[in-house]
């Protein structure tokens, strides 16, 4: 017997299984090409209407969050984990040994009631002050972690200080770009006007025009230098990842006089990384005075039970054990030690030097570009702003020509642009500075 089905179509089922896969489809999509294609969208901050907010921070921001996610601080901060449980390892007493030695035990039996059994225990006893030198040598080994961990810090802010005058010095720079553009389409409308009025000839109108595009072309330069400071802020505070569109803040534009002896005092009394080195020296000696002292042997006492079951009699059993430093008195050690000691005073020496003459270059470095600064704070840049505005209205008034208001505004901006240049350098330095004397240099 055959049976056969016959199924009627039904179009309003069908419709609304075709908008449920529509609507399944618009929801999911984006998640299967990212899942299929491998690309990300990008993570931008948005307001509560979901539309882009430009995210700037300031210096404040940039050091609290370079503080917390930079990779090479939080590194030492596992380092001093490490010191603290290397610490904690060497307080600890060596574990008494548990024996149990079963003498005699006949073949033909299992068990013990025939056999001759001992229960015993070893306890080593660490002679010669050892343990208290080994707990001295941990101790100053977690003392030269936090002292490098603050020596860290220290270049970690210096580092997210000059990456942050970058990017406001950058930002000062595309402002300055944008303004030459401004200027110089200005000049090349009012030019192409004057030419159509029959005024001025075609070569001042193609002379503007290509100043333009120079301007141009310098906001392109000047618009690509900001991306890369601030992706180079963003990789030193440890969020490469994310984004941001700015930094908020200023150049320390008036310097103060700084004096090198105190400077020299201050690194001398609190860099850490002359600490961390002065700590080596001290854990060099420490450990030389360690490897002497184990010419010292270590006592193993042990005392135990012992039953002779065929006689039926306990004893008890102590003994001592000594090794005998005939052969090795750990001669290679104390050479090693000794070797070590100076290697730490020779590599304090040189930190030292090193220090002191990265702090000389750049205090005079310094003393250089504080000059150019207020030279060009108080007479060059006021001038050619001065001069600027003087030819800008004398050329609209017909007083001077073209190649003059092109000299004057390539004159503003080359000036701006050195003004600049020199405010970067000059905060650049004091970063450096403040790092290695580890002192705060502020200005009015």
């Amino acid at each position: 017997m055959d049976t056969y089905f016959h199924f009627k179509p039904n179009l309003r089922m069908y419709r609304f299984i075709f908008l449920i896969v529509v609507v399944c489809l618009s929801v999911h999509l984006p998640c299967f090409q990212v899942i299929i294609f491998g690309k990300d969208s990008t993570i931008k901050a948005v307001d509560k209407n979901n539309q882009p907010v430009n995210k700037k921070i300031s210096l404040e921001e940039a050091l609290k969050i370079a503080i917390e996610k930079n990779p090479q601080l939080q590194s030492t901060r596992d380092q001093i984990d490490v010191a603290v449980g290397s610490l904690r390892q060497s307080k600890i007493y060596p574990n008494p040994v548990l024996g149990l030695l079963a003498e005699e035990v006949p073949s033909n039996e299992v068990g013990l009631n025939q056999s001759q059994n001992l229960v015993s225990i070893t306890q080593p006893i660490i002679t010669g002050g050892k343990r208290g030198l080994g707990i001295k040598v941990s101790e100053k080994s977690k003392e030269k972690d936090e002292f490098e961990r603050d020596a860290v810090l220290l270049a970690v802010i210096a580092d997210t200080k000059k990456a942050f005058y970058k990017v406001v010095a950058d930002q000062e720079g595309y402002a300055i770009a944008k303004k030459v553009e401004e200027i110089a389409k200005g000049i090349y409308e009012s030019e192409k006007a004057r030419f159509d009025a029959g005024e001025v000839a075609i070569t001042n109108v193609l002379r503007a025009e290509v100043e333009l595009s120079k301007a141009r072309n310098l906001v392109s330069n000047a618009e690509g230098n900001l991306q890369n400071s601030i992706k180079e802020l963003q990789t030193v505070m440890g969020i490469p990842e994310e984004i941001i569109d700015g930094v908020i803040g200023k150049l320390l534009s008036k310097p103060v006089e700084l004096s090198l002896p105190e400077l020299e005092l201050k690194m001398n009394n609190n860099q850490p990384f002359l600490k961390a080195s002065k700590k080596t020296i001290e854990i060099a000696e420490t450990q030389l005075s360690l490897e002497k002292r184990q010419v010292i042997p270590d006592i193993n006492l042990s005392a135990g039970y012992k039953r002779l079951t065929q006689e039926n009699v306990d004893t008890v059993q102590m003994g001592v054990e000594i090794p005998a430093p005939f052969f090795n008195r750990n001669q290679g050690n104390i050479q090693k030690g000794k070797a070590l000691s100076r290697k730490a005073k020779s590599e304090n020496l040189s930190v030292y030097n090193d220090l002191l003459f990265q702090l000389k270059k750049n205090f005079n470095s310094y003393n250089v570009e504080r000059k150019r600064v207020i030279e060009y704070g108080d007479k060059i840049l006021p001038k050619a702003e001065e001069s600027l505005k003087l030819i800008t209205r004398g050329y609209k008034e017909g007083e001077f020509d073209y190649i003059d208001l092109l000299d004057a505004q390539r004159t503003w901006a080359e000036t701006r642009i050195s003004y600049l240049e020199s405010l970067k350098n000059l905060n650049l330095l004091i970063a450096d500075i403040e790092r290695l004397a580890v002192v705060k240099i502020g200005g009015q």
